[in-house]
């Protein structure tokens, strides 16, 4: 099996700042693979190198097989790069807006009309078609951009931040388009900073932070990765003090205040009552539970446990 993407080593460098530092990632034809982690762990950099946007400093890339710095032309026939910001030209309608950029890519002429109607109705948009691109809405006009990266069929589809900004039923409608254009056997390599976004569409997930790949697996493989998640209900000045003695305790993955006293997120070999011991030599406890953590917080709770102490 040849895979869709590849790197070995990764590493780009700005100056003296390290954005992307040793990062090794394989992704299988057919996936939906997410990169996540806090702004400024190295997301957008990785994709522009697949996308040969950036060359890298060191290490490897590949894209189906080729290389992205000896062969850049090949690696761009073969994949739609749909970028955080892009540019829509708002005096053009939709169908020309996309036989635009089909011309760019050297469709034919004979293939273009069809092509376009096709791709306007995997995006959802047919009744659009010979609307200004300037009276889409945002949504709607995330969607044109993802008929877009289609235009020339390619084997890859790099997405970052797909639905930043719109309303909740345009991010629905984006994540039906991307799960049936995966059952049509495309393979898609998306950043989000809405871990519900990655936790419904990804088949594997991989955590970055400051440059560094620090996990990688399914949603609920990561999800397991997390023990219990304990409340502690107990006063405020009581809870800061809790805080001040737990939050450097190896068992403790993240510790929070919040409003009814503190939050833990507790490493999987910890036992949530032997803390709940510990915590009670500190000061009085009222209650407290557990409960299982979703994958929002398994991302904080594991890039707060790779941070430097």
């Amino acid at each position: 099996m040849t895979l869709v993407i590849e790197t070995r080593g990764l590493v780009k460098r700005y100056d003296d700042e390290v954005a992307v530092a040793g990062i090794d990632l394989e992704v299988g034809p057919g996936e939906i693979y997410g990169l996540v982690g806090p702004n400024g762990a190295g997301k957008t950099t990785t994709m522009r190198i697949l996308a040969t946007l950036l060359a890298p400093t060191a290490g490897e890339a590949r894209v189906a097989g080729i290389d992205v710095m000896t062969d850049p032309i090949e690696v761009r026939r073969r994949i739609g790069y749909m970028p955080d910001f892009y540019g829509v030209y708002d005096d053009l309608r939709v169908w020309e807006y996309l036989d635009f950029f089909a011309r760019c890519y050297g469709v034919p002429a004979a293939r273009r009309a069809g092509m376009i109607g096709e791709l306007l109705e995997i995006v959802g948009l047919p009744e659009k078609r010979d609307a200004y691109v300037e009276a889409l809405s945002r949504g709607m006009r995330q969607r044109l951009c993802l008929a877009h990266t289609l235009v020339h069929d390619p084997q890859l589809l790099i997405l970052d931040e797909p639905t930043v900004g719109v309303d909740v039923e345009a991010r629905h409608q984006i994540w039906a388009h991307v799960r049936s254009l995966r059952a049509a056997g495309r393979t898609f390599v998306l950043t989000t900073n809405y871990l519900d976004e990655a936790e419904a569409l990804c088949d594997r997930v991989a955590i970055l932070r400051a440059g560094k790949l620090i996990a990688e697996d399914t949603p609920a493989a990561l999800e397991a990765r997390t023990g219990r998640c304990l409340e502690l209900e107990c006063w405020q000045e009581g809870a800061a003090r809790i805080y001040e003695r737990l939050q450097r305790h190896s068992g403790v993955l993240r510790a929070e205040i919040v409003d009814f006293g503190l939050r833990l997120y507790l490493a999987v070999d910890i036992s949530p009552e032997d803390i709940v011991r510990e915590a009670r030599t500190v000061c009085a406890i009222e209650g407290f539970r557990t409960r299982s953590p979703d994958l929002v917080e398994v991302v904080r709770a594991l890039t707060a446990a790779s941070a430097p102490s």
